[in-house]
C-alpha cells in the first residue's frame, strides 16, 4: 500500500516539475511567440491573426494589446520609457499597449516576467471585471471554485433613467432575440399594467412585462445613465465589455427627473414594488442605486432610509453610490454653544470669473442638523465688511422660520432685476419625526454688493453673508452643517473679527471640508455604500480614433470625486463608504438614443455592426453596480446571505494596498477594495464547501493532493480535517481518480 501511495505521489511530482521547468526555460513568453509567428504568415490581415486581437494604430505606431505581468515599483514608469501605454494597473500586472516593433523588447524587460497577447475572444478585458476578480469568479470552475457563478437566480434592479431597452446588452447570451429584462415599472408611464405591491395598493406609473418589453424603447432620450449602470451590474459581455452579474435577472425602474432632481418618494415606491416582485417569484435581489442627495441629516433615520431597513432581510441587498463630492468642502461641524457660536461664512461661485464669490449670492442654501434630539436652534444673519474685518449689522435672534426682505439690509445689497425681483434672507426650522431632531434651512436668494471694489477686472464684494447659529436653552450640543445647492460654499476668514460689540474674535468662522461629503442615504446601517477608485485612466476613442489618456488621475488611488465619511466625522461617526470599486473611466453599455451615438462623443469607445453602443463614464454612479453585481454573484452561492455577513465578508477579504493606507486612507471608507473572488472563497469556506480545499487551510496547494493521494490509498486523513465536499471535485458523490486529475488540472492552471 505505502508502495502504490509513493508512486502516484512521485508521479503528481513529475507533472507538476515538468510543466513548471518548462515555463523556467522558455525565451519569450507562450504567446508572444504565437503572435510572433502568426504575424510572419503570408496570408490576409483576417487570416493571420485567428487567435489574437490585431493589432491597431494608435498615435502613429502599430500596437498591440497585452497583459503584462510586472515586478518593481518602478516597472510602470520602465514600461512607459520603453513606449507601452500603460491603461490599467492591477495586483501585479497591467493592460496595456506594446509597439509591435518592440514586443521582443519589451518581453525580455527585467521588470517584465511574463506577457499575454490579447485574444479575439477575450470577454474579460474591461478593468473593473479584472480588478475586482469578478471576472474569475464567473469563470469559477477555473479558478478553484465548485463552479462559475454570474448571478443566475437572483435578480439586479436598477433604479435610474435613461434606459435603452433593447440594447443588446440586455439580451441572453444563448439567444439574443431573447431579452433578460423581466420587469420594466416606469413611474410616470401609465400605458402598462398597473403596478401594485399587493392586491390592494396601487403605485404610480405602470410595469411592462414578457413581451411588451419588446416594444419599449428608451425612458429619455437625453440620457444614458441607466443603461450604463444596469449593464455595469448586469450586462451580458460583447466585444470585451460585460457586467459583473451576466446572468441575473434584470428590473428596471424608470425614475422621472424634474429640475435635474430625482423624488426620495418616488425611489421608495420603486423599492417597493422590486421588494414585491421579488416575493412573487422568490428570488433574492440586489437593487443599485446611483442617485444621492447632501442634505439631510446623514444619521440613517430619515424616511428613505427607513423604508430600506424595513425591507432588508436575508437575500435583499441595498447598494447607494456614495456621491462625487469627495473633492469639494461641503461640510462643517462644531460643538457650540450661545458663548461659542458655529459661524459659517456663505460663498456662491456661479462660474463668473468677472465676480468673486461674495459679490453675488444668486441662491445659497446650508442644511444644518442638531445632533441632540429634542434641540431647538437660535441663530441670527450678519454681515462682515471684508475691508475692515467688522461685522456691521446683524439680524433679531431666531428660533424659528424668519424672511429678512431687502429693505432692512437695502444699505448693503440689492437685488439683480434681470434675474429676479425678489431678494431675502431665510430660515426655516423643520422637525424630524424620524430621528427626533431640529433641521434648520438657510437661504440667501438674489442679494448684490451695492459696494465693491475691482481687481484684475474681477469684481470684489465688500459685504460677506454670515450666520450664527447655537443651541436653544443655552445649551451645548454639535451641530453640523452641509451646503446643498451647487455654487453654494462656506469661506474661511483668517483674520482677526471685530464683533457688533467691538470685541475681537479670532478664528471667529469655522472653515469647510469634505470629511462628511458622504450621501446623506449612504449612511444607513441596512445599506451598502460604494465609494470609486481609479482602474483605468484611458480609453479608445472610437470617434477619436485614438487612446486618450487622463494624467490627473493616479490608477490604483481613490478617484477625486468619490465621496467619503471619515472616522470620527458626521453624526454616525463611522468610515465610509462600505467599500470602494473601480469608477472612473468605466466602459459599459450606453443608450442608442443619446449623444454616446453621435460623432461628437469622444468617449464612445465601441459600436456594433447592428448599432449598439458602449461608452465610458466615471462616478460613483459607475461604483455602486459594481458592488451590486458582485452581490448577486454572492447571492447565488448563497441565497440568504445576510447583510452582516456580506459585510464581514468584505471587511475580511477586501483588497488593502499602499493606496488604502496612503493619504487619502479615509477617502476608502470602512474596508477597502472589493474582491469578489476572495469573498466568493470566504463565502464557500463558511458554507463548508471549497471545491479542492480539502484540508481546509484556505488555500489548494500540494498539502491537498497529498490528503487526497491518502485518501484514496485507504489512509485516514479525517483526523487531520478531510473535507469530503472539496474533495468531490467533479460532484459525482464519490472521490475517485477523477477528483485526483481535476484538482491537478487546478494547481496546474494556477501554476501557469
Amino acid at each position: 500500500m505505502k508502495l502504490k501511495k509513493v508512486i502516484i505521489f512521485a508521479s503528481v511530482c513529475l507533472m507538476m516539475l515538468a510543466t513548471w521547468d518548462a515555463q523556467a526555460q522558455r525565451i519569450l513568453p507562450v504567446t508572444v511567440r504565437q503572435f510572433l509567428d502568426e504575424r510572419a504568415l503570408n496570408v490576409g490581415a483576417t487570416e493571420r491573426f485567428m487567435r489574437f486581437f490585431p493589432p491597431r494604430m494608435v498615435d502613429g505606431k502599430e500596437m498591440v494589446d497585452a497583459f503584462i505581468a510586472v515586478n518593481g515599483d518602478d516597472a510602470i514608469g520602465k514600461l512607459q520609457a520603453a513606449g507601452v501605454i500603460v491603461n490599467c494597473c492591477f495586483d501585479g500586472f497591467v493592460t496595456a499597449q506594446i509597439p509591435v516593433d518592440d514586443l521582443v523588447t519589451v518581453s525580455m524587460m527585467p521588470c517584465v516576467t511574463d506577457v499575454e497577447i490579447s485574444g479575439r475572444m477575450m470577454l474579460c478585458t474591461d478593468s473593473t471585471l479584472s480588478v475586482t476578480h469578478a471576472a474569475q469568479v464567473l469563470d469559477g470552475i477555473h479558478n478553484g471554485l465548485p463552479q462559475s457563478y454570474d448571478g443566475t437566480g437572483v435578480i439586479v434592479a436598477i433604479m435610474d433613467v435613461g434606459y435603452d431597452y433593447q440594447h443588446l446588452a440586455f439580451r441572453r447570451s444563448d439567444n439574443t432575440s431573447l431579452t433578460r429584462i423581466k420587469r420594466v415599472y416606469s413611474t410616470t408611464d401609465r400605458s402598462g399594467h398597473p403596478a401594485r405591491y399587493n392586491k390592494r395598493i396601487r403605485l404610480p406609473g405602470s410595469v411592462f412585462m414578457d413581451d411588451e418589453i419588446y416594444g419599449l424603447t428608451t425612458d429619455d432620450s437625453n440620457s444614458t445613465h441607466g443603461t450604463h449602470t444596469a449593464s455595469i451590474a448586469a450586462g451580458g459581455h460583447v466585444g470585451g465589455y460585460g457586467g459583473m452579474a451576466p446572468g441575473a435577472d434584470i428590473v428596471l425602474c424608470a425614475l422621472s427627473v424634474l429640475d435635474g432632481t430625482i423624488s426620495a418618494t418616488e425611489l421608495a415606491n420603486c423599492l417597493r414594488y422590486v421588494d414585491s416582485y421579488a416575493d412573487s417569484v422568490a428570488q433574492p435581489y440586489v437593487v443599485s442605486m446611483s442617485v444621492s442627495a447632501f442634505s439631510g441629516a446623514h444619521d440613517g433615520q430619515d424616511y428613505l432610509s427607513n423604508v430600506v431597513s424595513q425591507l432588508m432581510g436575508p437575500g435583499r441587498f441595498f447598494v447607494f453610490a456614495a456621491g462625487n463630492n469627495g473633492d469639494v468642502r461641503i461640510y462643517s461641524s462644531k460643538e457650540a454653544s450661545s458663548a461659542n457660536p458655529l459661524n459659517l461664512l456663505f460663498k456662491y461661485n456661479n462660474g463668473n470669473t468677472s465676480v468673486d464669490s461674495t459679490y453675488y449670492y444668486r441662491i445659497c442654501m446650508a442644511d444644518l442638523w442638531m445632533r441632540s434630539s429634542g434641540w431647538n436652534f437660535n441663530y441670527r444673519f450678519h454681515f462682515l465688511d471684508q475691508q475692515t474685518g467688522m461685522i456691521v449689522w446683524q439680524s433679531d435672534v431666531f428660533s424659528g422660520s424668519s424672511r429678512i426682505e431687502l429693505p432692512e439690509i437695502s444699505e448693503y445689497f440689492t437685488l439683480d432685476n434681470s434675474v429676479d425681483t425678489t431678494g431675502y434672507l431665510r430660515g426655516q426650522v423643520t422637525y424630524s419625526v424620524y430621528g427626533k431632531k431640529y433641521e434648520l434651512i438657510l437661504t440667501v436668494r438674489n442679494l448684490v454688493n451695492k459696494k465693491y471694489t475691482v481687481s484684475g477686472n474681477v469684481k470684489r464684494g465688500r459685504y460677506a453673508i454670515g450666520v450664527s447659529i447655537w443651541p436653544s436653552d443655552d445649551r451645548i450640543s454639535y451641530i453640523d452643517a452641509w451646503t446643498s445647492n451647487s455654487g453654494t460654499g462656506f469661506s474661511q476668514w483668517n483674520s482677526a473679527i471685530i464683533t457688533m460689540d467691538g470685541g475681537i474674535a479670532y478664528n471667529f468662522y469655522t472653515p469647510a471640508n469634505s470629511s462628511c461629503s458622504i450621501n446623506s442615504y449612504a449612511v444607513c446601517d441596512s445599506i451598502f455604500s460604494a465609494g470609486a477608485y481609479v482602474s483605468r485612466n484611458s480609453y479608445y476613442s472610437l470617434f477619436k480614433g485614438k487612446t486618450i489618456t487622463d494624467n490627473s488621475l493616479t490608477i490604483g488611488d481613490i478617484a477625486p470625486f468619490s465621496s467619503y465619511q471619515a472616522q470620527g466625522a458626521g453624526p454616525t461617526g463611522k468610515a465610509l463608504p462600505t467599500i470602494c470599486a473601480p469608477g472612473c473611466y468605466v466602459i459599459s453599455a450606453v443608450s442608442r438614443y443619446s449623444s454616446y451615438a453621435h460623432n461628437s462623443n469622444t468617449l464612445t469607445v465601441m459600436k456594433t455592426s447592428d448599432g449598439h453602443y458602449w461608452g465610458a463614464m466615471s462616478g460613483t454612479s459607475m461604483a455602486a453596480p459594481t458592488v451590486a453585481g458582485i452581490l448577486a454573484q454572492w447571492l447565488q452561492a448563497k441565497p440568504d446571505l445576510s447583510i452582516a455577513e456580506a459585510k464581514d465578508i468584505m471587511a475580511q477579504t477586501a483588497i488593502r494596498d499602499m493606496y488604502t493606507s496612503g493619504p487619502n486612507a479615509a477617502h476608502f471608507g470602512a474596508y477597502g477594495k472589493i474582491d469578489a473572488l476572495a469573498g466568493m472563497k470566504l463565502i464557500l469556506r463558511r458554507m463548508n464547501y471549497y471545491i479542492g480545499d480539502v484540508n481546509m487551510d484556505g488555500a489548494i496547494n500540494m498539502g491537498d493532493l497529498v490528503d487526497m493521494i491518502d485518501y484514496l490509498v485507504g489512509d485516514n486523513p479525517e483526523a487531520i480535517g478531510f473535507d469530503k465536499l472539496a474533495a468531490d471535485l467533479d460532484q459525482n458523490g464519490m472521490i475517485d481518480v477523477g477528483d485526483l486529475v481535476a484538482l491537478i488540472d487546478i494547481m496546474l492552471s494556477s501554476a501557469s
